[in-house]
């Protein structure tokens, strides 16, 4: 992936995320080492051309360099830092959406070469893995379409299912493909995190989030651990920290408003917990 690290970055004039002409497809610039941030990452590839990053679940640390890409199944809530980049050599990165029903489609012309797998345990719903030739190599021609862009109607689609067919090919694709396809916990536990995401401020049970699942209470707790490495309330409180987080840094002049919109009944608490996950009161976001 070293080799794109050129075309990546004449793609790539701002700091942060740079959207290309190809639908699905951002191209990340960094030019310093950054400190631990929280972030949600939704499905997606995420592709190294220059310099190194970390990314952390739970206790759980991954590390993505030009050898190694993330590929995330579900969207999970992650700490996340860059390692390495300089003004000289910024950190870069190819970042390409995954659609769990452009999944399906590559499945059903696949057949049994990406067959779902009802028996696999859930895992962690985030996960790094080797860079292969196959996937260099298809990295490399969707890059080249930001030069071309009157191919990029007919060639992007192509290049883009190209890519995500050698990623459910690889270590991790069993994961993705039940998901996709609906089988096994997996698919119980995306389901269940697509229903959290959608209403933030829902006062949620674990009997009821088991439930919804078709699980035991004992055996959704597992599995939801498994994939997320937190427990359901866990999850939610870090999901709803992120997000009152992502609208006071946007600009929203209003903690109480941050708090009760995300399911916080206690501004003091809401402030006690967004000051011990964020470092700093809400407070300090205020414009002064």
């Amino acid at each position: 992936m070293r080799r794109l690290a050129g075309p990546c970055l004449a793609h790539a004039p701002a700091e942060g995320v740079n959207p290309t002409a190809v639908p699905g497809l951002w191209v990340y610039r960094q030019s310093a080492p950054s400190e631990p941030s929280n972030a949600v990452y939704e499905p997606g590839i995420f592709l190294v051309t220059q310099g190194r990053k970390q990314t952390r679940v739970g206790e759980d640390v991954f590390h993505y360099d030009p050898d190694h890409y993330l590929v995330t199944s579900v969207p999970l809530p992650v700490v996340s830092r860059i390692l390495e980049a300089s003004e000289e050599r910024p950190f870069l990165s190819l970042v390409v959406s995954i659609e769990l029903e452009l999944v399906r489609e590559i499945m059903a012309h696949a057949g049994d070469v990406l067959a779902p797998s009802t028996s696999e345990r859930p895992e962690r719903g985030l996960a790094a893995c080797p860079v292969t030739d196959p996937i260099r190599d298809v990295a490399g021609r969707l890059l080249g379409l930001l030069d071309q862009p009157d191919d990029v109607a007919v060639l992007a689609p192509l290049h883009r299912r190209e890519l995500l067919y050698h990623v459910l090919k690889g270590p991790r694709g069993g994961f993705l493909r039940a998901v996709a396809m609906g089988h096994g916990q997996q698919r119980a536990i995306a389901e269940v995190l697509t229903t959290m995401h959608a209403d933030l401020t829902r006062a949620y049970t674990v009997a009821e989030l088991a439930a919804m699942a078709g699980m035991s209470e004992s055996v959704f707790y597992e599995a939801f651990r498994a994939v997320t490495a937190e427990s359901p309330l866990q999850y939610l409180k870090r999901l709803r920290l992120q997000e009152a987080h992502r609208q006071l840094t946007l600009g929203l002049n209003n903690v109480s408003g941050a708090a009760y919109g995300v399911g916080y009944n206690s501004l003091s608490q809401f402030s006690r917990e967004f000051t011990r996950t964020f470092g700093a009161n809400p407070s300090a976001y205020l414009p002064r």
